[in-house]
């Protein structure tokens, strides 16, 4: 069972890097990917009701990111969760409330406590695209070392929010919290 667990993870995940090196994917193209995948191996707590497939996946965009269009399209047809996705795109951070996943840019640096402090303990998967952030509390924070998309997730962030994040997704992720090991 394992072993056929593993087989599936690699099949889900280790392409986009392989694609996004040769050439027939961008890099946001890849991480506009991971945001759907990652959820695939995040369970969130039962009073969200995720499994409610009436209501849809909120993703809550915030900041400048240079794969809007890219996002709108795999959207309108790609599901999360055997959800619609809703996408939001958020100025203020009081409008975070009610998103399942929150992709932070790099472009918020200048507010990225004042988010995090908002999101912080609640289930609201977040994922940047600056490795910095994840020292700030981020749960998974996307980014490219060597021409390839990697990912690094802050377990005791993911504990705090009440997330569920499988062994198999953190075995693959860079180690956030080398010291538990």
């Amino acid at each position: 069972m394992i072993n056929q667990s593993i087989k599936i993870l690699v099949v889900l995940l280790l392409p986009l890097s392989l694609f996004a090196q040769s050439g027939k994917f961008s890099e946001y193209e890849v991480k506009a990917a991971f945001l759907e995948k990652f959820t695939r191996f995040i369970e969130w707590p039962r009073e969200e009701h995720i499994e409610d497939v009436s209501k849809p996946f909120i993703v809550g965009i915030i900041g400048e990111i240079p794969f809007k269009s890219i996002l709108e399209k795999m959207y309108s047809k790609q599901k999360i969760k055997n959800k619609k996705v809703e996408l939001r795109y958020i100025s203020t951070v009081d409008e975070i409330n009610g998103c399942n996943l929150l992709f932070i840019s790099k472009s918020e640096n200048n507010r990225i406590n004042q988010i995090l402090s908002y999101t912080k303990n609640k289930p609201i998967l977040t994922i940047c695209d600056e490795k910095e952030f994840s020292k700030k509390g981020v749960l998974i924070a996307l980014f490219v070392e060597s021409g390839h998309v990697l990912f690094e997730i802050d377990k005791n962030a993911v504990q705090k929010a009440g997330l569920y994040v499988s062994s198999l997704l953190l075995n693959l992720s860079q180690d956030r919290n080398p010291e538990e090991n």
